[in-house]
């Protein structure tokens, strides 16, 4: 075991300084110390990468070719010859072949992942939404990079905030949350924001509250949803609070259209008109 760690070792360090032939050949060297057929794998799939590297992607193809062939039963071949289509640009091949590997391999988080994060790279947030939900659905799942359900309800929540579905949004946050420890928890600002853009002032400070305490640090934007928070409940001493704090930590303050919808009645107290680096965009 010993000789094998050592061997990938000195492999890796030769592929990082960008010795790809030498680096090539303690893969192989590495690869006659190892029967574990995922491993052997990931080993040829690195040796791959390194014929890339010095112009012979014809004989990068031929090993993921032979993997795929190889291994019928293990979704690693699929999962690294996508990768390596995703790093070459070639986005609709890796599609196709994550789509077809996922219906070999169901259970198999890593194929959700990387399938989930190449259609959000191509902007195709409602099918990569689409193939975190079908992860969700299955009964068991492996187990990858670390990654749990609680992480993909999160990521899950995160693309339909972008999509603007917020009530969707808030419904797999707070799946998450309850799956995940409170103080470990990394999506509180969305909440708030979600929140408060679905007209529900009180969870919106609530969320926003916790994303401060938790978080450490606060910032102009998050200040700012606060402060829209409390302008809408009424409470407009708390909002020019929470403004002159944000006022406070660059010296000035920026307010958009929407953020002046919320912020309108202290513009009326006549509050605004006391902060002297205040730009609001039409």
């Amino acid at each position: 075991m010993k000789f094998f760690v050592d061997s990938t070792k000195i492999a890796i360090h030769l592929e990082r300084s960008k010795d790809f032939t030498r680096a090539f050949n303690a893969y192989q060297k590495a690869l006659s110390l190892t029967q574990n057929k995922t491993t052997i794998i990931k080993i040829r799939s690195k040796q791959a990468w390194c014929l890339h590297q010095v112009g012979n992607p014809l004989e990068t193809e031929k090993i993921y070719q032979d993997l795929l062939d190889e291994f019928p039963d293990n979704p690693w071949g699929s999962i690294l010859y996508a990768k390596y289509l995703i790093k070459t640009r070639r986005w609709k091949a890796a599609k196709a072949l994550l789509s077809l590997a996922s219906k070999h391999f169901p259970d198999n988080l890593e194929l959700y992942l990387t399938h989930a994060s190449l259609l959000k790279d191509m902007e195709r947030s409602n099918e990569a939404i689409e193939i975190l939900k079908k992860a969700l659905a299955q009964v068991s799942l492996t187990k990858g990079r670390g990654i749990m359900r609680k992480d993909i309800w999160a990521e899950l929540g995160s693309l339909f905030f972008q999509r603007g579905d917020y009530n969707s949004s808030i419904s797999a946050l707070k799946k998450s949350l309850l799956m995940d420890n409170e103080s470990s928890f990394l999506h509180y600002d969305i909440l708030g924001i979600c929140y408060l853009l679905v007209g529900d002032h009180e969870n919106s400070i609530h969320f926003i509250d916790k994303y401060i305490h938790y978080n450490g640090e606060i910032d102009t934007e998050i200040l700012k949803i606060k402060a829209r928070a409390h302008a809408r409940a009424g409470v407009h001493h708390l909002a020019t609070a929470s403004l002159l704090q944000a006022y406070a930590l660059e010296d000035r303050l920026n307010l958009d259209a929407e953020d002046m919808i919320d912020l309108a009645p202290l513009k009326q107290l006549g509050f605004l008109d006391t902060l002297e680096n205040l730009e609001i965009e039409e």
